[in-house]
């Protein structure tokens, strides 16, 4: 398992965690108050995306897309429930910025591996 993998899963974990806090918060709020403010539908997108961050790392071969995807979902669950996300934001920027990084060694260690099959059949 690559380090964006266990990354992921951590801040995806940390954001599902704050969804549920969003979501337990907006329902106090309803029942104190009468409205809930939206919390309930910012909780659900903040637990979307907190899935498609650990869902990303452990589907998908291009680490392009791999770090894309977690950064993004990193920015929209901090602007979904804002603090409670915060550690989830953190985690899934550098497993982004991890992948993205070693895009560039995946490619290389493909194309020396292909290289070294065709030339081994000759």
């Amino acid at each position: 398992m690559d380090r964006e993998f266990w990354l992921g899963l951590i801040g995806g974990i940390f954001g599902i965690l704050g969804a549920i806090a969003a979501i337990i918060v907006g329902a106090a709020g309803e029942a104190l108050t009468g409205s809930s403010e939206g919390l309930y539908a910012q909780g659900a997108v903040a637990m979307i995306f907190s899935i498609v961050g650990i869902v990303a790392p452990a589907i998908l071969d291009k680490k392009k897309w791999v770090g894309v995807l977690m950064i993004i979902s990193g920015i929209i669950v901090l602007i979904a429930i804002s603090l409670f996300g915060v550690l989830t934001v953190i985690l899934f920027v550098i497993g982004g910025a991890v992948a993205l990084k070693n895009r560039g060694t995946e490619d290389r260690r493909q194309s020396s591996t292909t290289s070294r099959s065709s030339s081994d059949g000759l």
